[in-house]
C-alpha cells in the first residue's frame, strides 16, 4: 500500500464480548501511521455500510470516530472522514491517528493526521472488504488511494 487506509480487527475472545481491538493503518503522501483503538464491532460493520452512500455531499461527510467520550481533542484516538474533494467525483479522506499508549505525564505521545484521495469504486471495494473482514474472511481491508 503507498497510499491508502488498512484497518485489521481482533474479536475479543469472549462470545459475549462486542469490542475487539481495531488496528488502522494509514499512509498519505508525506505522512503514514499506525494506531488503535478499542471498538464494537458493530461500529465498524456500520461505518463500512455508509460507505455505499453515493453522491456523498459536502455537508454530510461519512465518517467514524473511536475513543473516549467527547470523542475530540485528547480524547480522540481513531477518526476517518470521508468528503467529496472535487467536482471530478475525487473523494479526500481525512485519518487522525494517536497514540493509544501514554508518554508516562497521561497524554499520549504521538499522533499523525493526513489526507490522501481516493474514487467511489475504491470506496466500493473498500466497503465490501470491511464486511468481509468483520465476517472473518480477510485479515486486512484496504482502501487504496492516490
Amino acid at each position: 500500500m503507498k497510499t491508502g487506509l488498512a484497518f485489521r480487527y481482533r474479536f475479543s475472545g469472549d462470545p459475549n464480548d462486542d469490542f475487539g481491538w481495531l488496528d488502522v493503518k494509514v499512509e498519505g503522501d508525506q505522512f503514514s501511521g499506525k494506531g488503535g483503538f478499542w471498538v464494537q464491532w458493530q461500529d465498524v460493520k456500520e461505518f463500512g455500510d455508509r460507505l455505499a452512500t453515493y453522491p456523498i455531499l459536502p455537508d454530510a461527510p461519512i465518517e467514524a470516530s473511536w475513543g473516549y467520550e467527547p470523542w475530540e481533542g485528547d480524547s480522540l484516538f481513531v477518526s476517518v472522514k470521508v468528503a467529496p474533494a472535487d467536482k471530478r467525483g475525487d473523494l479526500a479522506v481525512q485519518v487522525w491517528l494517536r497514540d493509544y499508549t501514554e508518554n508516562g505525564e497521561g497524554q499520549p505521545s504521538n499522533c499523525v493526521r493526513t489526507t490522501f484521495k481516493a474514487n467511489y469504486p475504491e470506496l466500493e471495494n473498500f466497503r465490501h472488504s470491511i464486511a468481509r473482514l468483520m465476517d472473518g474472511k480477510i485479515e486486512e481491508a484496504v482502501l487504496v488511494g492516490r
